[in-house]
């Protein structure tokens, strides 16, 4: 058998390799991304509060969320928010529902806040950053910032 006889066959037999590896590698990831997509669009139920600062406190149990929602996120669909900063890289809450510092010269800010275990603890990072878990209750506060940390809020 010549060298011109076997091309094609090591031709053939090369695409019939490079086929399976394709269809294995195809549904590797077909496979992965059907058990993320599950995973981040699951629905979640959180409790969401927001306490003015001025005695009127609003509640939202039952809250539906995604997994892949942030606090940010889940608040703005709650209420009306202002905040400065670009979200991804952190923002800073400035008003809820037009409760705000004007010219953020006084000491009070929103801070928000969440149930724990051991009692309410202050949000160890932007509200953008901060993704929901099943179950949590979160609390938006208007408050006194001029002591650190500020006493639990409930």
């Amino acid at each position: 058998m010549g060298v011109r006889r076997r091309t094609p066959l090591f031709v053939a037999l090369g695409l019939v390799v490079w086929g399976a590896l394709a269809s294995l590698t195809a549904g590797y990831y077909y496979y992965h991304y059907g058990s993320l997509f599950s995973k981040t669009r699951k629905i979640i139920d959180i409790d969401v509060g927001v306490n003015y600062g001025d005695g009127t406190i609003t509640w939202f149990n039952h809250t539906k969320a995604k997994t892949i929602d942030t606090l940010l996120e889940v608040t703005m669909r709650l209420a009306t928010i202002n905040y400065t900063g670009s979200t991804g890289t952190g923002v800073f809450v400035t008003a809820i529902n037009g409760v705000a510092n004007p010219y953020l010269s006084s000491k009070y800010y929103w801070i928000w806040w969440m149930r724990t275990t051991e009692g309410w603890i202050t949000g160890s990072e932007g509200s953008d950053q901060y993704f929901v878990n099943e179950g949590e209750a979160y609390y938006w506060f208007y408050e006194d910032t001029s002591t650190w940390p500020p006493a639990s809020p409930i």
